[in-house]
């Protein structure tokens, strides 16, 4: 049986090798900070830089991936 902390150590090294692989950053922010639905709205975003060649080609393009949005338990997505 797999316990929950190696789940959780096999789950982390396999997240931290696909960020790495893509230079990837994974960020998650307040979407309405400051207005009384703060923390209700957590938006998920992983952002990765663009790639060139030497000779200034790009190889891929700078991306921006929404992973969309945390609701706390028992509010409606």
């Amino acid at each position: 049986m797999t316990t929950k902390a190696q789940t959780e150590a096999d789950f982390r090294a396999e997240l931290s090798a696909l960020l790495k692989r893509y230079d990837a950053e994974l960020s998650a922010d307040d979407h309405y900070t400051g207005y009384p639905e703060c923390g209700e709205d957590i938006r998920m975003t992983v952002t990765i830089p663009a790639r060139y060649s030497c000779d200034g080609e790009t190889l891929m393009e700078y991306t921006e991936i929404d992973l969309g949005r945390f609701q706390p338990f028992g509010k409606p997505a």
